[in-house]
């Protein structure tokens, strides 16, 4: 990820001046310095987003007859004094209610909700979301649940046993979005993209400081760019294979 970028550089830096390479202790430094400008640089951090978040509309037209919403997972904590939707991540909630917007314009649908207990360690996150979405007005019976899978991988795997070959709704975040398309399309899926939790903006002055939700937001995109070159990866190994 970007930031550890910065500590290297940094490290590298100190290992020099204890050796008395004064020259090169100036120039990883600087490197650290630069590269932790831009990283947390407005402009920079929108123009990676961008590039993930516009490749999908989002989903506003929306196909009555479609009888799946799949929302993916991400991050809660629980927490017994505090409400289910309170425990939920504000990814997490993001995708959740915009599943669940999706959802109540479908005639007899059902809404799928995914992930497993990750650093939680207690309850997985299907089941932390199908309570919030069950506060928020969905009948329990509606809701379907993946409460195993660890991974986008493994969610397009457990979907499939579930949808089969029907058209589905696929919410996560629209940075997310192009990667768990290429999954879900790649085994044999057929996903609509109902993109959520958009980052990006186009009107941040090149004048602007740096910031630390910047920094944030590049490093989504470094995530979502490292994780879609893998998946070429290991797409391009499994070919070679057969």
């Amino acid at each position: 990820m970007p930031l550890t970028f910065v500590f290297i550089f940094i490290l590298l830096a100190l290992f020099y001046i204890y050796k008395n390479e004064v020259k090169k202790a100036k120039r990883y430094l600087s490197l650290g310095i630069i590269w932790l400008l831009l990283i947390s640089y407005a402009p920079f951090s929108n123009y990676l987003l961008k590039s993930l978040e516009t490749r999908y509309d989002s989903y506003l037209d929306i196909d009555p007859t479609v009888k799946y919403v799949l929302v993916l997972g991400n991050a809660h904590r629980t927490n017994v004094d505090i409400s289910n939707i309170s425990q939920l991540s504000n990814t997490a909630l993001k995708r959740l209610t915009e599943g669940i917007r999706i959802y109540k314009k479908l005639d007899n649908a059902k809404l799928i909700v995914s992930g497993y207990a990750g650093d939680d360690e207690i309850t997985p996150h299907a089941v932390m979301a199908k309570n919030a979405a069950i506060s928020l007005g969905i009948p329990k019976k509606n809701i379907l649940m993946q409460e195993k899978a660890k991974d986008t991988s493994e969610e397009a795997n457990y979907a499939k046993q579930i949808i089969k070959n029907e058209k589905f709704i696929l919410v996560t975040s629209a940075s997310h979005m192009p990667r768990a398309m290429k999954i879900f399309e790649s085994k044999g899926l057929r996903p609509i993209a109902a993109p959520a939790e958009y980052f990006h903006k186009n009107n941040e002055s090149f004048l602007s400081f740096p910031r630390a939700n910047e920094l944030e937001k590049t490093t989504i995109a470094f995530h979502e760019y490292i994780g879609s070159f893998w998946f070429e990866i290991v797409s391009l190994y499994r070919f070679y294979l057969n």
